[in-house]
Formats: structure tokens, C-alpha cells, sequence
């Protein structure tokens, strides 16, 4: 029955009414009527709602609801509604109890259940609300079985969830043909000129998506018994990040759509460039097998053309000067940062702001993810330019011109200079004018200066300022008080430079050496960027040699003597090294003796004796129920499911240990549900930034009831929109800087905040 509660990993699941939608929609289709067809989105690589995203689905004047599925637990089974039926007055009755008061009373609360429930909530608001009369429907009655999954290290669609947990009541196969036949417009036909099929017009079908629509709800729920509930500050959290995505951020929609105009014309002016180049074997710079055959024509032989593939060929000498040039326009037309020119004019809602651009406990760790126009992924680079500083001028332009085209100053009289956000404002003016080759004449690469200008069309709304601020080595410190390093605690309590501190402890060269030399020549000394960056970056988590070159491609080092940076790295932080944990003492191929220690040898002795907890220091790690559990110091757990010991195979006499997760990397092997291993350098990896996410949330929810709403969340760095003239910087970064009772006394600080009307990174 509604709000009884089951055990459930190492909590409970309360029993909710739940719903979902099925529905129709043209959005994320374009029809051509020359062909006869719905073809896909300028820009975009699917048909459908995944080129649109929610919002734009659900204010899209076809989309309707094909019926309604909900069971209020109340022993009656599940409901339909179907439209031609009078209103679900039931269901209003029960959501109507709702109040605004605490929250997290949930039992006193007429909550509702669906899985992404997101979508429910829009669709609700937008169709039914909106157009049909139901009533409004706050977001805080929703919850979220799909945010339950993540939280919980299971896959948050559907129908793989069901099949891991093995759950009686499984998603219908037949689902994707119904869906496909009801929600989705047709290609007509001669026989069949129809662009939709209703359900009215085939009832036997219909029912067949009657009971798939039902069966979804019984499906979420039996899912949904299984995985514990939110603990009250994840709670809090996750009704947070809905808020951010149901606020939404405001774009700069003039800027996009002329942005969109200038990309447009350079697809088509490159594209036939390269057309002519290739003697017509490729049409558009999109067509990577044919690209590619080309080139290898040429003598030049690639195995894949992204980004990283064309920038290390066009680092080569010797190419020829027309793979050179097929390549530059690849590298032009092929980006995806100048593509999300194409997602927000498709996915900006009727206010002209993106939407739900954030997915809740994406990653094991608790972080969460970038969805749809990818905010956490955004480009910096733009191209490099000249300031013109003649009086009265002062405007930027690109380094290929040898006098100001503003003012027409010698460029003698120029300062050179990288891309910033200070020329974003005098780069949107050109770009407002949608013209290609003018934008190309001030900036030379007109591409580039559309990636750049990305973060800017991220707005605040009339009469109101975005507020950001960053966490300073927010995972260094929680490393170092992990660990319990002191040197480096102490180093980040006096705001010393870490990358200069830990480049003084392997080279020996005083820390105060490398101030003075930064006093003296107004610049960093080389081994901040050479030693002390590639060190703090790649090594916390037990990276060697490939950790070390992720981040120092350059040949500043052989591989030899890399190695003995990384060994006078790890001697100067042991207890880093401690915390990783092992096996053995001495070298793995060579042992002193054997002993279980650090966090690798706390996670094994838990799996080897399930039911006692292991501690090693601030983390503590149990089984239960075939489930290994890392507790952070929050409180908060890391879930590992049906972990496994075998013996290891590259060190007698040593285990490896082994667990079921849902795997989305690439690097780490297939998609979908695998065996994964962990060794105590992931270990670590895991819970240093499982803890760093914890102590964002937490401030995160603080902003939130101190009236600073966010709206942007990248990486550590929470944006807030606010009326022009509340609040302060000070004040922001202080509510950051308010750690939980649990890292009371951490050095961590917020830093570098800034206010403004466009999103920018200093």
C-alpha cells in the first residue's frame, strides 16, 4: 500500500503512487515536402526527441497524450486514461492534498512516482495543464525511480534496470514497435498517404499499447521496491537539480540564430571546397569513410578523423598540401563545439531559455552529468587576436591582419593576446551580422570565433546577473585531508600554489625559490607547467607513466625520467601512497610479505567477511546482500554490486577484486552492464571525488535557500541567476566556502568570482 516501506540495500523504499505518459509528437522531425518524408533537424544526428530534448518536445504544438497510466497503490492495481475519457478526477484528488510544507515529512506528502520524472512533470504542465484544464502539478510532489537507480549504481533506463534486478515485472519487448507505429509520425505512402497512425485506427494495437503503458508502471515499481530511497540531504539535492532544470538558463537567442546563419553558409562554402579538393569523391566533410579513403590515397593513413586524430595530423610536416587542407576543413566543419549553435535553437524553450541540462548522479561517483547542450562541456578556445590600442578603439581582432579593421591602426600599435572572454561582447557584435566573410575578415576563422563565443550566449535574463565562483583544488585538498598528508593541508591553509609546492618536493628547488622567480619575471617558472601540473594532476590516484603524459605530451621529459618523477612524487606524499592500499609490501614482483592494507585491502576484507565493516581512516566499507558499500564521510555510499574475488593474474599469490556496473566509458571496456575491476588507486579516485561532489551539493542546497538559484553547474563551479543589485560575490563565495559538520575545517576555499550578464571562465 502508498508510503509502506520495504528493506532495501542498506535502507528502505517507500511504496509510491506512480504514472507515465505515452504521447505523440512531430518534434525533433522536419518535414520535407519535396521528398515526401520527415527528415532529421538541422544539426542534428537522431529524429525525434533526443534532437529536441524535453522542454521543446513538450510545448511543441502536435505533441498529445495517447494515455495516461497510474496506480495509486491503493489495492485497487493500476488505472488508464485514455483522452475521450472524462478527467482522472481521482487522481487530481489525491495530488490536490499536496501542501507546501517540510519536505522531507514524505509520509504527510501526496507524492507521485515515475521514471524520469521529468518528462511526467512537463508533459503534465505543458499538455494536460496547459491546453486540456488539469491542475497545475508541483515538482516537489514528484519522485524519481530512475533517480533512485543512479544513486543506487544501476542503470537508470528502464528496461536494463529490470533486467539486473531480475524483477518480476519486466518492460514489454513490444514497446519500441508500438512506440514507433503511435508516438512517431510515418514516412507515407501511395498505399498509405497517412504521416501518423492513431490508436483510434487500429484498436488492436492500441491495446497492445495500453498494456505496454501499464506495464511500465509496473515495471518502475517493482524496480522501485528494490532501491532505497534518497536519504534526506540527497533529497534536498536532487529537488535542487530538478528546480535548476525546470528554471532553466536564458540564452542569447539573437546571437544563436545568427550564429546559425554564418555556420550554415560555412558548411556549404567548405563543403564544396572540399568537393573540388577531392575531385569529388567527398561531398561534405561529415562523410569520415570517404574522408578517409581519400587521404589514404594521398599517403596519408588515419584510423579515425575526431578532433584528437586531426590535430596530431596537422601537427605533422610532411603532409601533402591537399590532405593538409582536407584536413584543416575537417578540423573546421567537424567540430561539436560549434554545433551546439544548431541544439540551442532547437531545444531553447518558448522563453528562449535550455532546460533540463543536468542529469542527477550520472556517474558512480555522485557527479552529476551534462545532457543535451552539454554545459559541462563547453569550448574555450577561440582564435588568436590582436587589441588594437589606439584611443577610442580598443577592439579586438585576428592576428592575420597587419592594421586594426575598426580603426585601421597599424598592428604595430596592437598588443597580441590568446582568446578571453573579454573579446566574447566585441565578437557577438560581428556575429550578430550574420555574415560569414566579414566575421572571417575581422577574425580570420569565423568557426572559431562561434566556438568561442559559447560560454557568452549563456545569459542572465533582463534585469538580472549571473554570480559564479569556483572551488580551488577542491579535489587536491580532499585528497590531501583524505590521506591525512599534512604538508599539503598546511600548504593549502597558507594558499600556497600546489603545482609549485609539489614541483619544489621532487626537484628540491625551494617553494620560495619559485616565488621569487614569478616576482622577478612576472610569469610562472617552467616547472609549475612541466613538473608540479602533470604530478598533481595525474598521479593522486596511482596513475605511472600513461597518467603522467595524459597531461604532458611534450618532450620535456624522457620516459625515464618521468618515472623518476613520479617515484620522487610518491616519496614525498606516503601517506597518498598508504591510502591506495595493496596487497604486499615490496615490490609486487618481489614481496616482503603479504598484508590486506589501505583502502584496497579494507574493500577486500569486506567482500572476504560480509557483514563486518572495514575501516581505513575517514572510509569504511561492508557487504550486504551481494552489495558492497564504501561509506563516505558524509555519510553517503558508494554502491558496488555482486563483488567477486579471483585470483589476480599478473601476481601470484594476490587477488583481484571485481563488481557489476553499468559502464559507459569506453576506456573501460563494452557498454551496458559489465564486470568491472577496482584496485586501490580507483578506490581513491572514487572517493576523492565522490567527496568533492558531496561538499558541492551541500553547497549547493545552501545557495538555494539563501536565494541564489542556480542555474548552471560545471564541474565545481555553481552559476546563479539573481536580480540585478542582491547579493554579493562575498556573499557567494562565502555560503561556498560553509563546509558540512563532517569537513568542518578543511581548507577549502572559493575562489576568482565574478559577476556578469554572460557566462564566462576567467
Amino acid at each position: 500500500m502508498a508510503y509502506s516501506q520495504v528493506p532495501a540495500g542498506c535502507g528502505l523504499s517507500t511504496v509510491l503512487p506512480d504514472m507515465d505518459f505515452e504521447t505523440y509528437s512531430e518534434a525533433g522531425y522536419v518535414w520535407n515536402d519535396d521528398g515526401q518524408k520527415w527528415d532529421v533537424p538541422k544539426g542534428a544526428t537522431k529524429k525525434g526527441f533526443f534532437a529536441v530534448g524535453t522542454v521543446a518536445y513538450a510545448e511543441h504544438p502536435s505533441t498529445e497524450v495517447l494515455s495516461l497510466a497510474y496506480d495509486l497503490k491503493d489495492g485497487l492495481g493500476p488505472r488508464l486514461w485514455v483522452p475521450g475519457m472524462a478527467p482522472p478526477e481521482e487522481l487530481f484528488e489525491y495530488l490536490r492534498l499536496y501542501v507546501p510544507f517540510e519536505l522531507r515529512n514524505t509520509g504527510l506528502l501526496p507524492l507521485i512516482e515515475a521514471h524520469n520524472s521529468s518528462f511526467e512533470w512537463w508533459i503534465w504542465q505543458r499538455v494536460c495543464h496547459e491546453r486540456m484544464g488539469w491542475p497545475e502539478l508541483s515538482f516537489q510532489q514528484l519522485r524519481c525511480s530512475a533517480a533512485k537507480a543512479r544513486a543506487y549504481a544501476l542503470p537508470g533506463s528502464l528496461a536494463p534496470l529490470a533486467k539486473v534486478l531480475d524483477t518480476a515485472d519486466q518492460k514489454i519487448d513490444d514497446g519500441k514497435r508500438l512506440i514507433n507505429k503511435f508516438s512517431c509520425p510515418r514516412k507515407p505512402t501511395k498505399k498509405d498517404p497517412r504521416k501518423r497512425i492513431r490508436p483510434e485506427e487500429d484498436p488492436t494495437d492500441a491495446v497492445n499499447l495500453y498494456d505496454y503503458n501499464i506495464g511500465d508502471t509496473k515495471a518502475e515499481g517493482a524496480v522501485s521496491a528494490l532501491i532505497p530511497d534518497l536519504p534526506p540531504e540527497e533529497l534536498d539535492f536532487w529537488l535542487c537539480t530538478q528546480e535548476s532544470n525546470i528554471r532553466g538558463v536564458a540564452l542569447d537567442m539573437l546571437t544563436v540564430h545568427a550564429g546559425v546563419g554564418i555556420l550554415d553558409r560555412a558548411l556549404v562554402k567548405y563543403n564544396a571546397e572540399l568537393h573540388v579538393l577531392t575531385g569529388g569523391t567527398v561531398v561534405k566533410a561529415s562523410e569520415v569513410q570517404k574522408l578517409t579513403g581519400w587521404l589514404g590515397a594521398q599517403g596519408v593513413h588515419m584510423r579515425a578523423l575526431d578532433v584528437e586524430a586531426v590535430d596530431a595530423a596537422l601537427a605533422r610536416t610532411d603532409l601533402p598540401p591537399v590532405a593538409r587542407r582536407a584536413l584543416e576543413i575537417r578540423q573546421r566543419v567537424g567540430s561539436a563545439s560549434v554545433k551546439k549553435y544548431y541544439a540551442m535553437q532547437r531545444q531553447a524553450s518558448r522563453e528562449g531559455r535550455a532546460h533540463e541540462l543536468f542529469i542527477y548522479h550520472r556517474a558512480r561517483t555522485g557527479r552529476d552529468g551534462g545532457a543535451d547542450i552539454q554545459p559541462q562541456n563547453l569550448p574555450k578556445a577561440g582564435p588568436k587576436l590582436r587589441w588594437c590600442e589606439n584611443a577610442g578603439c580598443e577592439k579586438p581582432y585576428g592576428q592575420h591582419l597587419d592594421n586594426c579593421p575598426h580603426c585601421g591602426t597599424s598592428a604595430a600599435f596592437s598588443r597580441a593576446a590568446g582568446w578571453s572572454w573579454e573579446a566574447v561582447d566585441h565578437a557577438i557584435e560581428i556575429i550578430r551580422t550574420g555574415d560569414l566573410e566579414y566575421t572571417e575578415h575581422i577574425y580570420g576563422d569565423a568557426l572559431l570565433t562561434l566556438s568561442g563565443c559559447i560560454r557568452g550566449l549563456f545569459t542572465a535574463a533582463p534585469g538580472h546577473d549571473l554570480i559564479c565562483s569556483d572551488y580551488s583544488s577542491i579535489e587536491a585538498v580532499v585528497t590531501a585531508v583524505l590521506a591525512g598528508e599534512e604538508w599539503r593541508i598546511e600548504a593549502f591553509r597558507r594558499g600556497e600554489d600546489i603545482y609549485l609546492v609539489s614541483a619544489s618536493r621532487i626537484t628540491g628547488i625551494p617553494y620560495e625559490e619559485y616565488i621569487a622567480y614569478r616576482e622577478k619575471h612576472g610569469v610562472h617558472h617552467p616547472d609549475r607547467q612541466k613538473i608540479g601540473k602533470p604530478a598533481e594532476l595525474g598521479l593522486g590516484f596511482g596513475g605511472w607513466l600513461g597518467a603522467w603524459r595524459q597531461f604532458d605530451k611534450s618532450t620535456n621529459f624522457t620516459d625515464e625520467e618521468v618515472k623518476e618523477n613520479i617515484k620522487a612524487w610518491r616519496t614525498a606524499s606516503p601517506n597518498i601512497v598508504e591510502m591506495w592500499g595493496g596487497q604486499i609490501r615490496g615490490k609486487p614482483w618481489s614481496p616482503d610479505y603479504y598484508e590486506l592494507f589501505g583502502l584496497e585491502g579494507a574493500a577486500i576484507q569486506a567482500v572476504q567477511n560480509p557483514g563486518t565493516c572495514y575501516r581505513y581512516r575517514l572510509i569504511s566499507f561492508g557487504v550486504k546482500n551481494d552489495t558492497l558499500f564504501c561509506r563516505l564521510p558524509s555519510g553517503r555510499f558508494l554502491t558496488y554490486h555482486r563483488p567477486r574475488l579471483n585470483p589476480a593474474t599478473r601476481w601470484d599469490g594476490q587477488v583481484e577484486l571485481t563488481f557489476e556496473g553499468w559502464n559507459s566509458n569506453p576506456k573501460m571496456g563494452s557498454f551496458g552492464w559489465v564486470r568491472l575491476p577496482i584496485y586501490g588507486g580507483r578506490w581513491f579516485e572514487n572517493i576523492v571525488q565522490g567527496v568533492a561532489r558531496d561538499i558541492l551539493a551541500h553547497a549547493v542546497v545552501n545557495l538555494h535557500e539563501a536565494n541564489y538559484p542556480i542555474v548552471i553547474r560545471v564541474h565545481d563551479e555553481p552559476v546563479a541567476e539573481v536580480p540585478e543589485g542582491f547579493g554579493s560575490i562575498e556573499e557567494f563565495e562565502a555560503i561556498m566556502a560553509t563546509m558540512p559538520a563532517w569537513a568542518e575545517g578543511w581548507p577549502i576555499r572559493a575562489a576568482g568570482g565574478w559577476r556578469a550578464k554572460r557566462y564566462r571562465k576567467d
